[in-house]
């Protein structure tokens, strides 16, 4: 048994076009109905108003609706989830691995303009069949095979949702401004009591609330840390 990841340029189509935005994205659900597809995507972007429009004209697009938009910072990469329908003229490269009884492991990424795909096979064989598929869509890469198969250690997008929604303002807003003034940076930019002051407290209450902030953090990951080196 391999697991290998394939990555296509899809010429012509809209995940081609947004290389030049550096996009990189995650395919979360997908659906085909007919010529119908229906999609969910996550997306980061050095620019997500012109990356949205690249999908909005191209001419499979039916529809981009923006549920979740995201700017951590000025300057920052822009990030949102889209939800995408389009009319398909043709089999897209999903579609004709599954059709062909390939079975893919996670979602599908985008990747410099060329979509990327973890498949389970057999053998080498197997392998050449799906290089050959995709070859009809474009360029193909094999990135990587392996002959072990390991499941991803990643924590849920619930399990996120629950850690980052758990931040109370005052805390979320001490770390920003520990990380923004180094003091997380080795050797630290700043102290503590440096920290304090540029909020407007005490050293001791930063010390406190930075402390079950960062509890938070490590308290959630840790478990992950220890489930992946399990796994290895």
């Amino acid at each position: 048994m391999l697991t290998a990841e394939l990555s296509v340029r899809y010429e012509g189509d809209w995940t081609d076009e947004l290389a030049k935005y550096d996009v990189f994205g995650e395919f979360l659900a997908s659906t085909f109905r007919n010529r119908e597809y229906i999609g969910i995507m996550a997306l980061e972007t050095d620019d997500l108003e012109a990356s949205l429009e690249v999908i909005r004209d191209h001419a499979m697009t039916e529809s981009v609706e923006v549920v979740e938009r995201y700017s951590p910072a000025p300057g920052d990469r822009m990030a949102a989830t889209l939800f995408i329908r389009g009319q398909l003229t043709e089999f897209t490269p999903l579609q004709t691995l599954l059709y062909e009884g390939y079975l893919p492991i996670g979602p599908t990424t985008l990747k410099d303009g060329r979509e990327c795909f973890d498949l389970l096979l057999s053998d080498r064989d197997e392998l050449s069949k799906a290089v050959e598929l995709l070859r009809d869509f474009g360029t193909v890469q094999v990135e990587r095979i392996s002959r072990d198969f390991s499941r991803q250690v990643l924590p849920s997008a619930a399990g996120w949702q629950e850690l980052l929604s758990s931040f109370p303002p005052r805390q979320r807003e001490i770390l920003n401004v520990a990380y923004e003034q180094g003091y997380y940076e080795i050797p630290r930019e700043t102290t503590l009591e440096e920290v304090a002051d540029e909020i407007g407290i005490t050293k001791t209450t930063a010390s406190n609330h930075l402390r079950k902030a960062e509890r938070r953090v490590i308290e959630f990951l840790v478990t992950y840390l220890n489930l992946a080196a399990s796994d290895g």
